[in-house]
């Protein structure tokens, strides 16, 4: 999906090449991965809802209890997308608590420190999502309990080695469960089973991120008959689903038709993924 043709970088505003683009080994970014991102898709030369994606990394900030919170970071983004001259790509802001003053204690602390960088990609093959993604259920599991689900943190070990294990079972994804065996997601995507006319999606409390494609895909279902219902759900209910599917911001809506060798339904990417996923491109275009 990437490509890393991407000269340029903003770091704290100033815009440098990559082979000069540094940050301190001080850093609690990399020191305690004390930080948050997000991955935007571009179209077109521009960011995809990129409001909704800044206002969840401020609220992950404000999460962190970070006491200084960055600005200008849509001026920065729109910088390094013009600078590497990106049509359609992955725009990536990264933004820790900056330098260690004292040990692990989050305060003192000088400015945050703000990674943004650009560049062009290479989307999916349309036949993947013909044919749809199989996935396991990870062994390792998700606090719902804990803030941190409702953070993209730069702190992405969880979800990492659970990644790790989609990997070693052949297959394209993982989904995890929380403590007390619900669904929460997968490793980079949300999920949505089809029952009837019932779309189910992993509630936030059950541990799911608040994915901002997500959130577009449950706007679209309007006009096509669907309740959308975001609650705990057991992973038997996979099997017994009509449909199931993806979201993220770069694979945007893809069929989910396999989890743990077994089919969902027939095991064919269903008409509903199919509708939603076109609305879903048709509004990306506009």
């Amino acid at each position: 999906m990437r490509d890393e043709r991407q000269n340029n970088v903003c770091i704290n505003g100033e815009m440098v090449p990559k082979d000069k683009a540094l940050v301190s080994v001080f850093d609690r970014g990399f020191l305690y991965g004390d930080g948050v991102f997000e991955t935007v898709r571009i179209y077109n030369g521009t960011p995809f809802m990129l409001d909704e994606h800044v206002e969840r990394l401020i609220a992950g900030l404000k999460t962190l209890r970070f006491q200084k919170l960055p600005a200008g970071i849509k001026v920065h983004a729109s910088r390094v997308i013009e600078a590497n001259k990106v049509t359609n790509g992955i725009l990536r802001i990264a933004v820790t608590r900056g330098e260690v003053v004292t040990g692990i204690d989050p305060l003192p602390c000088n400015e945050p420190t703000v990674v943004i960088t650009a560049g062009e990609c290479i989307p999916y093959q349309e036949e993947l999502y013909s044919k749809g993604f199989k996935a396991i259920i990870a062994n390792i599991r998700k606090d719902s309990s804990s803030p941190l689900c409702r953070v993209k943190s730069a702190n992405f070990l969880t979800h990492i080695l659970a990644r790790g294990e989609a990997t070693d079972a052949s297959v394209d994804e993982a989904l995890m469960l929380n403590y007390e065996g619900f669904l929460t997601e997968a490793t980079v995507s949300n999920l949505f089973l089809l029952k009837g006319n019932a779309l189910l999606t992993p509630s936030v409390e059950s541990g799911s991120l608040p994915g901002v494609t997500r959130g577009v895909v449950i706007q679209l279902t309007g006009g096509m008959g669907l309740e959308v219902k975001q609650q705990e759900i057991r992973p038997e209910e996979l099997y017994s689903a009509d449909e199931a599917f993806l979201t993220n911001s770069l694979l945007e809506v893809m069929p989910l038709i396999e989890v743990d060798r077994q089919a969902i339904s027939n095991g064919l990417p269903g008409k509903i993924t199919a509708g939603l996923r076109k609305k879903y491109i048709d509004l990306v275009k506009k």
